[in-house]
C-alpha cells in the first residue's frame, strides 16, 4: 500500500543547504521527498569531483539546484558600497564572521589579502541574495552552521523571515534539536513537569548522557589512509585551483605537511606529557579554567572576542583572589587538531599562578577539587553544575539560559565576579528544568556516529573529501543506515 503523501498548502518551497560533511541532510530530503508535495531545492557546498553525483543523481527530485563554489571567484575589484549596503540592510558584521573564518585565521597553505576576503565576501552575498530572491523559500534545512559563508546565509534567511530549521547536536549527544536558538525564547515561561531530582539522581542522569558512545571512532584505519593517499596521489586535483578553500595547495606541498604535522604533532605531545600535571594534590583553593579545542565553531561564532585563550587565562589570573590559584587543563581532542604549539603551552606555564594540567587528567576529580569552573563555552561547565560548582562562561551557548550560569558581559568586571560566584549554591530546580526542556525540544539521534558511517562509506574514512560518489554507493549508504535518516525525517515532519 503507497504511503500517503502529506498535503501542506504552506510548505510549498524547501531550501536544502548541503556539504560535503553533512550528507544526511542529501539523505534527509530523499526521505522527505517521499512524504511531502513541495518543491525542494538544494545550494551544494562540495569539491569538484563530488558535484558529478549531484549533477546527474536520480535519488531526489530538485526543481533547481547552486554549487556555492561555482559563484565565488575572486575578483581584482571589490564593491565596497555594496558591503555596506549589505550589513546596514541585513545587520551582519562581515568582517566578525570572516575574521574568524578557519579557513582564513589557521591556513598553513595560503595568506588571504583583505581585498581576496572582501571578493570572496561580495561574491558570495550577492549569491545568495539571488538564490533567496529567485524562489522565495518558504523553509531553510540546513545544520547548524559551521564556516562563516554559511552564517551568513543563515543570517540573511533569518533577517528576511525565512523559517531555518538547523540540525544541532544538544549538550546530551545521543539528542540532537532542530531550531533550538529559536526555541530558547520559550524557555523563561517554561514549567517542569515534575519535582526535580536530588543532585545524586541528576549526576547519574548526566553519567549516562554525557559521553557520545562507546562505538565512536576518530581513527582512520590505516587501510583508510593507504587508500585515501593512493587516490589523491594518483588522481587529477587541477580544479580545485578554482576553489579558495584549497588555494596554496599541491600533492607535494600537502603530503610534506603531513609528514611535518607527525614530527609536529610528537614534539607536542611529549612537551605536554613532560610538563603538565596528571595529577593535582590539592593544598591550595583553586579555580578551573578549560581550554576548548582551536578553530571550533564554538569559539569562533559564539566567543569571537575570546580567540586567544591564552589571553583569556591571563586575564582570569590577574583577577583571582589571593588565597586561590588556577588550574587550566588542555582538552583532550586537541589531539585530533595537532595539539597546540610548544609556545603556546609554554606561555602558559609562564603565567603567575596558573597550573597547567594534563589532557588525561580526571575531569571530574578536578571539578571537585575546584571552587568554581570557567571555560569560553565548554560542558566542562554544564558538568560543574551537575557536581554543585558555581561556573562562569564567556561566550552564548545552549546552556548560558540556565540562571545558575553566569556570563561574562564586561571583563573589566571579572574579579568582581569571579568573587561573586564563589558564593553561589547550585540550584538542582535549575538543572531539571534545562534537562526537561531540552528533552521537550530535541529526539533521539546519533548525528556523530550517523556522520562517521557517512565517512566511511563514502570518503575512506573521512581522510579525502574530494572523491566521486556512484548512486550505488549513496543508495547503499541510505538504505544501510535508513533507522537513522527515519529519526530526522520524523523530526522534521513534526516541524514541517
Amino acid at each position: 500500500m503507497q504511503q500517503k503523501k502529506f498535503d501542506l498548502e504552506e510548505l510549498k518551497k524547501i531550501l536544502f543547504w548541503i556539504n560535503t560533511g553533512t550528507m544526511n541532510i542529501f539523505g534527509l530530503s530523499k526521505y522527505l521527498k517521499n512524504e511531502l508535495d513541495s518543491e525542494f531545492y538544494a545550494i551544494y557546498d562540495t569539491p569538484e569531483k563530488p558535484k558529478k553525483f549531484f549533477q546527474t543523481q536520480k535519488l531526489v527530485d530538485f526543481k533547481k539546484i547552486w554549487f556555492y563554489n561555482d559563484n565565488v571567484e575572486i575578483d581584482e575589484k571589490v564593491d565596497l558600497d555594496y558591503l555596506k549596503e549589505f550589513e546596514d540592510k541585513y545587520k551582519i558584521n562581515l568582517w566578525q564572521l570572516a575574521s574568524t573564518e578557519r579557513i582564513f585565521l589557521y591556513n598553513e597553505f595560503y595568506k588571504f589579502s583583505d581585498q581576496e576576503i572582501n571578493s570572496i565576501l561580495e561574491k558570495e552575498c550577492k549569491f545568495f541574495e539571488n538564490v533567496i530572491d529567485e524562489i522565495n523559500p518558504n523553509y531553510i534545512i540546513m545544520v547548524k552552521p559551521y564556516f562563516h559563508h554559511e552564517m551568513i546565509f543563515f543570517q540573511i534567511c533569518k533577517a528576511k523571515g525565512i523559517k531555518v530549521l538547523e540540525l544541532d547536536l544538544t549538550r546530551f549527544p545521543l539528542r540532537c534539536s532542530i531550531s533550538f536558538s529559536d526555541n530558547k525564547e520559550k524557555y523563561q515561561q517554561f514549567q517542569i513537569q515534575n519535582q526535580p531530582r536530588s543532585f545524586d539522581e541528576l549526576r547519574e542522569y548526566r553519567k549516562n548522557n554525557s559521553s557520545i558512545s562507546q562505538d565512536t571512532d576518530y581513527q582512520s584505519t590505516s587501510k583508510n589512509f593507504l587508500d585515501a593517499g593512493l587516490k589523491y596521489i594518483l588522481s587529477d586535483n587541477s580544479t580545485l585551483n578554482k576553489n579558495y578553500k584549497y588555494f596554496g595547495r599541491n600533492k607535494i606541498k600537502v603530503l610534506l605537511n603531513y609528514i611535518y604535522d607527525g614530527f609536529r604533532v610528537r614534539n607536542r605531545k611529549k612537551f605536554l606529557d613532560k610538563y603538565f600535571l596528571k595529577e593535582f594534590s590539592k593544598n591550595k583553593k583553586c579555580i578551573l579554567f578549560t581550554l576548548s579545542v582551536e578553530a571550533e565553531s564554538a569559539i569562533l561564532f559564539d566567543a569571537p572576542f575570546y580567540i586567544n585563550q591564552v589571553e583569556v587565562v591571563k586575564n582570569i589570573a590577574k583577577a583571582l583572589p589571593a588565597e586561590f590559584t588556577l588550574l587550566v587543563k588542555e582538552h583532550p581532542a586537541s589531539g585530533v587538531r595537532s595539539w597546540r604549539s610548544t609556545k603556546i603551552y609554554q606561555e602558559l606555564i609562564d603565567i603567575p599562578n596558573v597550573v597547567p594540567i594534563h589532557y588525561s587528567a580526571n575531569m571530574e576529580e578536578l571539578i571537585k577539587k575546584s571552587s568554581l569552573v570557567m571555560s569560553i563555552c565548554s560542558s566542562s561547565s554544564l558538568d560543574a553544575l551537575f557536581l554543585r560548582k558555581p561556573t562562569i562562561i564567556f561566550g552564548n551557548t545552549d546552556f548560558s539560559m540556565i540562571s545558575d550560569v553566569k556570563k561574562i558581559g564586561e571583563i573589566e568586571k571579572l574579579p568582581e565576579i569571579i568573587k561573586n560566584e564563589l558564593k553561589r549554591e547550585v540550584n538542582p530546580y535549575n538543572l531539571e528544568k534545562y534537562i526537561q526542556f531540552v528533552e521537550e525540544n530535541s529526539f533521539e539521534y546519533n548525528m556523530v556516529l550517523h556522520g562517521q558511517s557517512m565517512q566511511k562509506y563514502l570518503y575512506h574514512g573521512s581522510l579525502l573529501t574530494d572523491v566521486e560518489i556512484t548512486e550505488d554507493k549513496m543508495n547503499l549508504f541510505l538504505e544501510e543506515t535508513k533507522t537513522e535518516f527515519e529519526k530526522l525525517k520524523n523530526a522534521y515532519l513534526k516541524l514541517l
